[in-house]
């Protein structure tokens, strides 16, 4: 128009540089350009632009992400046969779904995680489309059914001793022994004031652990107590001001499940090993050990190398029982679900004295590496049976497992056969995050729904070429 103050091209360069970078960035990438703008006009001009069209879309993916994480949510639909996002809804409610699917007919696959709503939405929008049941989230359910068996059995599983393995010479963390002990090798900056001062600190520490303890007990006896009275577990997590899930999770363990032990890398971590060898060789000196350790480049403090030392000055290293903790519940279960040839032998050795020691976890990673074989065969005849015996195994997590399997049994068959997943769709849900936080949080949703549609990620060549990736990574 003759009165217009910018011209065609000029207005495609900020649409395009606002949805590269957003307002702020964009508005700086301009300005160095040339371009005189303002991070309020770019995104005014991404308001302002009409959504691209898209083409009859055949594969569908669909999934969640998140506005706050924890609070509000909405979908992504992706294109799986383009690799190219269509549209974001508001929600993740199934009538939000099944309007949007009536509005796009000719659907023929739907490719989804294992929420419900999702899976009535697609009922009821395209009754005609085959239902995909996304295959890393089955093995996410799996891990997590695991998962809840080993905290139920938390209490004795850590009574069962796991030795290190052979070619470990890592002397135990200086926590699990007592450090109160007078030391017969010290140097004069290691004075006995110093120990009574650490000993009094390391006191401290383990009054306030031990407040913390007796904190969660407390709760943990008052859920078991107003469960006995017969309350929901919604109803005690509003009395007693708690999540929901931790409620169900006292109920799940049956008695007082501890703290699993936190592990911490730190700068001394890589060298234990040389440390326990020098140790080995009569070297105890604290200064000494930490030179030489600076020359093969630790960059952490003396202090930290005379804590790892103090147990050796009561009885020499060779003598520790060569014992390590149990590590948590989740990174056991993730050790259970793992195909045995991919375990690394210290997991491997941690993995057969659990399933030596306790019949339940034995039939707990049976069951897993059975489905997991299932998963990799891509054969459904050997569904039936497998939930068969999960139900008849007696354990009453995997029991759940399968019942939600079998509610969704079609939608899980099609996942073992067919080559379509969300994997493409995490990536861009990873895209649509990474596009609001270049936004400064001003990206309200139409922003968003124009941004993640108009730029495209990659194009395969072909359709077949796609299908004969899907078939080689299943």
């Amino acid at each position: 128009m003759p009165y217009g103050r910018q011209t065609g091209r000029l207005l495609e360069l900020l649409q395009l540089i606002g949805y590269a970078l957003g307002g702020e960035a964009g508005w700086r990438l301009a300005e160095r350009i040339g371009v005189e703008s303002s991070p309020d006009t770019i995104l005014r001009k991404l308001k302002q632009s009409a959504a691209p069209k898209t083409a009859p879309v055949r594969v569908l993916g669909v999934d969640d992400w998140a506005w706050r994480k924890g609070h509000e949510y909405g979908t992504i639909w992706v294109d799986l046969e383009r690799h190219q996002p269509v549209d974001l809804l508001p929600d993740r409610e199934a009538e939000t779904l099944r309007r949007w699917l009536e509005a796009h007919p000719g659907i023929r696959i739907v490719s989804r995680d294992r929420a419900s709503a999702y899976a009535e939405g697609a009922r009821k929008g395209a009754s005609e489309a085959l239902q995909v049941a996304d295959r890393f989230h089955i093995l996410c359910n799996l891990t997590q059914a695991l998962q809840r068996v080993l905290e139920r059995l938390a209490g004795t599983l850590r009574q069962i001793r796991i030795p290190q393995a052979e070619d470990t010479n890592v002397c135990p963390s200086p926590s699990d022994t007592n450090s109160s002990n007078a030391p017969e090798n010290m140097l004069a900056s290691d004075a006995p004031t110093v120990m009574t001062e650490e000993a009094a600190r390391q006191s401290r520490h383990q009054k306030l652990s031990q407040e913390r303890r007796e904190r969660r007990r407390a709760r943990f006896e008052a859920v078991v107590a107003a469960s006995q009275k017969g309350l929901s577990d919604r109803a005690i997590a509003r009395e007693l001001g708690m999540g929901a899930k931790t409620v169900a999770r006292f109920l799940r363990a049956g008695q007082f499940p501890e703290c699993a032990p936190r592990y911490r890398r730190t700068a001394l971590t890589p060298f234990q090993d040389y440390l326990a060898r020098r140790g080995a060789e009569g070297c105890h000196n604290a200064t000494q050990l930490c030179r030489e350790l600076q020359q093969q480049g630790y960059t952490g403090q003396r202090s930290r190398v005379r804590d790892f030392l103090r147990p050796w000055r009561t009885k020499p290293p060779s003598q520790f029982p060569k014992v390590q903790k149990l590590p948590s519940p989740r990174v056991v279960a993730l050790w259970l679900s793992k195909p045995e040839e991919r375990r690394p032998a210290n997991q491997q050795q941690i993995v057969r004295i659990l399933t030596a020691a306790h019949p339940e976890v034995a039939r707990a990673e049976s069951l897993a590496q059975g489905f997991r074989a299932m998963l990799r065969s891509r054969s459904s005849r050997e569904l039936g049976p497998w939930l068969h015996r999960a139900h008849e195994s007696g354990i009453a997590e995997l029991q759940g497992f399968a019942s939600s399997i079998e509610r969704d049994r079609s939608a899980v068959s099609a996942g073992i056969t067919e080559p379509w997943s969300n994997g493409q769709v995490e990536g861009q849900v990873h895209r649509l995050k990474c596009l609001k936080r270049q936004m400064y949080g001003r990206a309200g949703f139409l922003l968003l729904r124009q941004s993640s549609s108009i730029w495209p990620s990659r194009q395969p060549n072909n359709h077949s070429r796609t299908l004969r990736v899907h078939q080689n990574c299943g």
